[in-house]
């Protein structure tokens, strides 16, 4: 119970500062650089659920998942297919990031997105 309060409140914090000028309207999409039922599917799936507790978007964030180049086709995807959606969201990790920084994804640089904000978790042990 614990962590889950804890990746709440990280959440919260995060997306209430980094999404103030974001205010879709209509269907929300995440983009999961992986399978079903990995990390990146739960990172979608809660994040879009805290968004919507919040007030961020009506109704429910959709999660697509779109597995491939450790995060590059899901990059490459967004870039060129759906570079003008403003109601879309991609994860995306420190490792996508360090690909992209070291051309390991030809053509496509960081800065043919808009980074809305990050998202990370806070462990504690109780004594």
């Amino acid at each position: 119970m614990l962590a889950k309060r804890c990746f709440l409140l990280v959440a919260i914090a995060t997306l209430s500062f980094s999404a103030l000028a974001w205010q879709p309207s209509g269907k929300v999409e995440c983009i999961a650089p992986s399978d079903p039922g990995g990390g990146w599917d739960f990172t979608c799936r809660s994040a879009g659920n805290v968004m919507r507790d919040l007030g961020l978007v009506e109704g429910t964030v959709q999660t697509i998942n779109m597995a491939g180049a450790g995060g590059g086709v899901a990059y490459a995807h967004t870039v060129s297919k759906r570079a003008e959606d403003d109601k879309l969201i991609v994860a995306a990790s420190t490792a996508t990031t360090t690909r992209l920084a070291q051309k390991q994804f030809p053509g496509l640089d960081a800065d043919m997105v808009t980074w809305i904000g990050a998202l990370g978790a806070v462990t504690a042990s109780l004594p």
